[in-house]
């Protein structure tokens, strides 16, 4: 079977995640695709997920449709005993954005961030995780009902 342009779009976003080579506040993070929940005894932290979301779709000329497709990153960070959440919480956010940046997906029109921060604060000292998440938007065009090729002249 063949991978649709959104397939492509998310393989694309794994492979630049996995060959940043500046991860220092997550260092060495497991990622994976569209999964919310992790078993942190099997799946140790850092871990990022890839969460495409629905796209919106817009006809822009005859034959062709402009594709939206927001992508929410997500991350879950431990914390040390002595760590500051909003300090390291603010550094992870700028590492995952500027991670997600390093490269952009192959045939997008445009890739943009959509919006970011810290989404738990801990309510005590005790909570040693701390989620930070990012959204992304990538647009791209296709021949109206083909989702598998971009748009052709």
């Amino acid at each position: 079977m063949a991978d649709t342009i959104r397939e492509k779009i998310i393989a694309a976003i794994e492979n630049t995640l996995e060959n940043y080579g500046s991860w220092t506040v997550i260092p060495t993070p497991n990622i994976f695709r569209g999964r919310e929940y992790y078993d942190s005894n099997v799946e140790p932290p850092p871990v990022i997920s890839i969460l495409p979301q629905v796209e919106a779709a817009e006809r822009t000329s005859y034959g062709k449709t402009q594709c939206e497709m927001p992508v929410s990153i997500a991350c879950v960070l431990p914390l040390g005993r002595n760590d500051n959440p909003s300090e390291v919480g603010e550094a992870a956010l700028g590492e995952l954005i500027a991670a997600m940046f390093s490269s952009t997906p192959t045939d997008a029109e445009d890739f943009y961030y959509s919006g970011g921060g810290i989404g738990d604060y801990p309510e005590d000292s005790l909570q040693k995780m701390l989620n930070i998440g990012i959204s992304v938007t990538v647009v791209y065009e296709t021949d109206i009902g083909d989702p598998y090729h971009f748009t052709t002249t």
